[in-house]
């Protein structure tokens, strides 16, 4: 599983090798649980800054792509930071991040955090995407339970791995 900041800044070539810019912010559809492609900064004045699934032919350290074209959707940047409420209307978090199934560009959970201090002390929630719905000023959040995820910096468990050994 990847999040949607891992693809910030890749490059994106077309399959004669020219570069035709880096990505910017992914465009998906909510409702279908799935990443409809990719938007991308273009030099100069030209409009094609979308490149959809259906033409990457290869995605890793830079993304090799058949076209681009013109398309507005919704993107990543108009649902960051949004609040996140549940069944009684309590916010439960803001947007933070999606995690995307590389496979086949699938959303499959969306990333909530409640504040640096919060964040510290509780860790980072993560809610299915399926158990969301997408309103204009909010999403809802309709389940009963999140998964729960804690920070721990890699150094840390590293250290603590060698003094086992």
């Amino acid at each position: 599983m990847l999040r949607r900041k891992d693809f910030d800044y890749i490059n994106v070539y077309n399959i004669t090798g020219k570069k035709l810019g880096t990505i910017k912010d992914i465009i998906f559809d909510y409702y279908k649980s799935k990443v409809i492609g990719f938007q991308i900064t273009t030099k100069g004045f030209s409009k094609n800054n979308y490149v959809p699934v259906e033409s990457v032919i290869s995605f890793n350290e830079a993304m090799i792509v058949t076209s681009t074209m013109q398309h507005n959707g919704l993107s990543f940047s108009a649902i960051k930071d949004m609040d996140v409420v549940d069944k009684c209307g309590n916010m439960i978090g803001v947007v933070e991040d999606v995690l995307i199934d590389i496979y086949d560009f699938s959303l499959k959970g969306i990333i909530i955090s409640s504040g640096f201090i919060d964040r510290l002390i509780r860790g980072k929630s993560i809610i299915l995407i399926n158990h969301t719905i997408l309103g204009e000023d909010s999403i809802l959040f309709f389940a009963n339970s999140s998964i729960i995820l804690k920070s721990m910096p890699h150094n840390l468990i590293k250290d603590r791995y060698y003094e086992k050994v």
